[in-house]
């Protein structure tokens, strides 16, 4: 998606600038203001030596204040897309292929004679059909994600443009001490949304890892009951709708919950990696329950093809969804 958004960042550009100036106003006549205090508490205790700090850091937060917008944007840039691109991490590339190679799948097909006998088998049709929407539901999912998370990158500039805006009267607010943390807080949560780039691109590490092993690891947990006919033929036509559901959503907490997570992490310390795992668990009862009925449905649908074994396969896929959802609860509530 390359949308020239030139001209619109150029107004705001100019509309921040404008506020800032402003501010700065403001910001000078809180820098005065404290320089007067200082003066006085000095005269008043027959002690001058801490106006010259004084006069020496309101001189560099005022020169300062013109250059605070584009060093936040610098400080993007660097944090932000350049420490990605040293990772070898980047969001938007990464949905870019995850879409491709899931809309570019091969099937497995196997022989002519097992695809001319196939015809007559309605477990190859079923499980084709499956793996055919599997695959341009992901390539779909994979456009409307990139979508969502270019928009996410420009909110982030916009953030900071507005930020920005605000951050000579916050630059100010440090001579005083009774509004020093205050500020503080102010410019160590501009950095941190500096940040969101880097949750954005874990996070899409963990998709693009479960997208390429989930299949496999499907396959090995549920092999002890695979080994029946139905029940294996079930699970390889419901597996890839399992991996879709739980990679969608991920990328779901992903977009929305790595931002707020990185940002807490920066102001308070928090861990990234135990807090968007404690996102994805949160979530993790909704895809369960979701990948449960897409499994059932595939399930029952094979069954009524088969026209055999119905009420033993439809016990046994609601058993493995309880089972499922008590043990995402009681991951859910150790994560909390």
């Amino acid at each position: 998606m390359d949308f020239d958004l030139s001209v619109f960042y150029d107004n705001l550009a100019d509309v921040c600038e404008r506020c800032s100036n402003v501010l700065q106003v403001f910001a000078f006549v809180i820098i005065l203001a404290a320089l007067l205090v200082h003066v006085y508490r000095g005269m008043i205790g027959g002690d001058l030596s801490g106006i010259v700090k004084h006069i020496v850091v309101s001189g560099i937060l005022v020169s300062i204040m013109p250059f605070y917008g584009p060093w936040m944007l610098s400080t993007q840039a660097t944090l932000g897309n350049d420490l990605l691109q040293a990772l070898g991490v980047d969001p938007l590339s990464m949905l870019i292929n995850l879409g491709s190679s899931f809309a570019e799948a091969p099937f497995d097909t196997g022989s002519a004679p097992e695809i001319v006998l196939g015809i007559f088998d309605p477990m190859v049709w079923v499980e084709y059909y499956v793996n055919l929407v599997c695959a341009w539901f992901m390539a779909v999912m994979s456009i409307i994600m990139y979508i969502g998370f270019w928009l996410g990158f420009q909110i982030q500039i916009i953030a900071i443009y507005l930020g920005s805006a605000a951050g000579s009267l916050f630059l100010a607010m440090l001579v005083f001490e009774q509004s020093r943390d205050t500020a503080v807080k102010y410019h160590i949560g501009m950095i941190s949304i500096c940040f969101w780039p880097l949750g954005w691109g874990l996070g899409m590490l963990f998709a693009q890892a479960l997208a390429d092993t989930g299949p496999d690891l499907v396959e090995n947990i549920l092999s002890p009951v695979a080994a029946i006919a139905l029940i294996g033929t079930i699970i390889t036509a419901s597996g890839s709708s399992i991996i879709l559901i739980l990679v969608v959503l991920w990328m779901l907490v992903t977009l929305f919950v790595a931002p707020k997570v990185v940002s807490k992490a920066i102001t308070t310390g928090a861990q990234i990696g135990m807090g968007i795992m404690s996102g994805g668990v949160s979530m993790a009862g909704a895809g369960v329950q979701a990948a449960s009925g897409a499994a059932m449905a595939v399930g029952g649908a094979a069954l009524t093809a088969t026209g055999a074994g119905a009420a033993v396969g439809v016990g046994m896929m609601a058993g493995g969804a309880g089972a499922m959802g008590s043990a995402a609860s009681t991951a859910a509530k150790a994560g909390s």
